[in-house]
């Protein structure tokens, strides 16, 4: 599928968006649990893809409980501590219904430290929104989302529980994408610029693999299968070095 095709796609499935100018939006879901318990760190996201990727992206994060207004955006991102929040059917047929219709979920463990609480909450989540179909899987490390953007990242986050990635897959792609890693919190920055977390047990090299695989995820969620290697490979790799 050409680069146009699946712009074309998204612009049926989510006109409103499309016809504002093709801005990518990270759509935080809000819920009674702590649902951003890193608060600089979608701003950091946001303002990477605008510097370092030929993402357009707004320059700051929607929060939206789970409704209908979610349908305005493809990309959609939910945290917590301790276990994913319970949602209710409608809440859940919602999500399905976003998901199956081209949307993108991207579920991110934070503070569990390798505990399986939040782990067998996504297995659970997986099972309530597409009963009957494959679950929560691991996805293979030769996948196109490690090649959507940096070629070969490894599934790194602030922590180091998993070495994977996890997901979810409806109609040939992922349509959930689950780290146990802390992802976001490799991002966050206190009012300085400064990093506030360390990264376990790797150091900033594994916040750099944490970077590069967010930007993957983010750039998959866009383009599915369509990128097959990177592009640009040392004009990329020397934007990094300078982040």
């Amino acid at each position: 599928m050409t680069a146009l095709k699946i712009l074309l796609f998204l612009c049926l499935l989510f006109p409103s968006r499309c016809f504002s100018g093709d801005v990518f939006e990270l759509c935080i879901i809000k819920h009674e649990g702590s649902y951003l318990p890193h608060t600089s760190s979608a701003e950091a996201v946001l303002k990477y893809l605008a510097s370092s990727t030929s993402i357009d992206p707004s320059p700051s994060a929607i929060y939206l409980p789970i409704g209908e207004d979610l349908f305005d955006y493809p990309f959609l991102y939910i945290t917590s501590k301790g276990a994913l929040p319970d949602f209710t059917r409608a809440e859940t047929a919602l999500l399905a219904k976003h998901l199956s219709c081209g949307g993108f979920l991207l579920i991110d463990e934070a503070d569990s430290y390798g505990l399986d609480d939040f782990y067998q909450s996504v297995k659970n989540f997986a099972v309530d929104i597409f009963p009957g179909g494959l679950g929560l899987e691991k996805i293979p490390n030769d996948d196109v989302i490690f090649r959507s953007f940096y070629l070969a990242p490894k599934a790194a986050g602030r922590n180091s529980v998993s070495p994977s990635l996890y997901g979810v897959r409806r109609g040939g792609r992922w349509v959930i994408v689950y780290s146990r890693n802390d992802l976001f919190g490799a991002w966050a920055r206190d009012d300085s610029g400064r990093f506030i977390y360390s990264c376990y047990p790797g150091g900033e090299a594994q916040r750099m693999e944490a970077v590069k695989i967010t930007v993957n995820i983010m750039m998959y969620s866009m383009t599915g299968t369509y990128k097959s290697d990177i592009i640009h490979r040392d004009f990329i790799e020397r934007k990094l070095e300078s982040w």
